[in-house]
């Protein structure tokens, strides 16, 4: 089985046609047809239903497929690792859901100009989340919250989000009434670190909720506060951005609790071309910026 082998067959299911996948290959159909039932003599089993317009994949191909795609994605990234500093192939980078929506964006829209050869997959989930795919490889890097917290990560500060606590409209101020009628909680799963802070916000201001509602979505969440539903922690850079914003009141956070800090960080042991390339980039955005970079 060799790698040209499987990059024709994924431009065969990709275009769906023998003849459409010869001319994004600049190969002859009868090149193509011919590698493709190499591999299929090989692999002992049908990939293709064949007719005289298009080339749909068999069951067995449509299993094959996945297989095929991840082998010639991990040929691209050894090719990346190993490409003298040249940066090339996937880049799998994480970030929490209102960082990947507010903050980088335009360092990625740089990246992509600067580094066509690179294709970024971007991963938006918790701070749990990110830190396991990192330490297991299914990330190259992250954006997540605070410092990298053990010795195997390193990385820089990003960006510092002032964090804010919603309410309904009519909540001008959380007074003691406000505390005491158990307004119902909206927050991330158990394995966010915002969520921990909003926990502590509320511990400090003797606040118990009526209820914890787990919810996946900034939006959702500012949706549920402006219908009166509760109340819940949310940075307020990506707050400026969202529809229905006037419809809340918002309420700051003193101390500490109120400033988190995101950083970049990466597995100590990486050294591919593609993470040095990414992390030349954010520095010079953070420096042609007003965001507080690293020391």
């Amino acid at each position: 089985m060799e790698i040209s082998q499987l990059e024709i067959f994924l431009a065969v299911a990709e275009t769906g046609s023998i003849t459409k996948a010869a001319g994004k290959l600049l190969r002859a159909p009868s090149n193509v047809s011919t590698r493709i039932q190499q591999l299929e003599r090989e692999l002992g089993v049908s990939l293709l239903v064949r007719d005289k317009r298009q080339s749909s994949l068999s069951a067995d191909g449509e299993v094959f497929l996945d297989y095929a795609r991840k082998i010639v994605d991990l040929c691209n990234d050894a090719k990346a690792f190993t490409a003298q500093g040249e940066p090339r192939g996937k880049f799998r980078l994480g970030a929490l859901e209102s960082t990947a929506a507010v903050r980088i964006p335009p360092i990625l829209a740089s990246f992509h100009l600067n580094y066509p050869a690179v294709d970024v997959e971007l991963e938006a989930a918790s701070s749990g989340v990110l830190f396991d795919h990192l330490l297991n490889g299914q990330l190259t890097a992250a954006f997540s919250d605070g410092k990298p917290a053990v010795p195997a990560l390193t990385g820089i500060k990003a960006f510092t989000e002032n964090l804010v606590i919603l309410t309904p409209q009519t909540v001008s101020t959380i007074d003691p009434d406000f505390k005491a009628s158990h307004p119902t909680a909206f927050m991330f799963g158990t394995i966010c670190s915002y969520r921990q802070r909003f926990e502590d916000w509320l511990e400090s201001e003797g606040i118990v909720p009526g209820r914890i509602v787990e919810i996946s979505s900034y939006y959702s969440m500012l949706a549920c506060v402006a219908a009166g539903g509760g109340i819940c922690m949310i940075p307020e850079s990506l707050l400026e951005t969202l529809p229905g914003a006037s419809r809340v009141q918002k309420h700051t956070i003193p101390g500490d609790l109120g400033r988190a800090e995101t950083w970049l960080m990466w597995r100590r042991d990486c050294r591919s071309a593609n993470l040095k390339a990414f992390i030349s980039e954010l520095k010079d955005h953070l420096a042609s910026g007003p965001v507080e970079a690293a020391a």
